[in-house]
């Protein structure tokens, strides 16, 4: 491979990390405004403890299925649950 090569290799692995990144960056930012319309929704929920039930039931199949992701899907967890009217101790 000659040095044209490489550096052709490198410009289009970069263009790709880029592209990545943006994709993240845009994934980021519609989780934000998932959370904002689901938090507005919860807030206004009139049975909270039914949703909370159904929630945490969810969440255990959630983190059995990807076990990997499990941790990071704990805080999150806790500040849905928080919404809803679970308080942690």
């Amino acid at each position: 491979m000659d040095d044209k090569d490489v550096q052709e290799q490198l410009a289009e692995h970069s263009q790709n990390i880029n592209a990545l990144k943006d994709n993240q960056f845009s994934l980021v930012a519609q989780v934000q405004v998932l959370q904002a319309a689901l938090a507005s929704a919860l807030l206004h929920q009139p049975d909270r403890q039914a949703v909370l039930n159904t929630f945490e039931q969810y969440m255990r199949v959630a983190k059995e299925s990807a076990p990997g992701m499990a941790a990071r899907m704990e805080a999150l967890q806790v500040g849905i649950a928080s919404l809803l009217g679970k308080h942690q101790a």
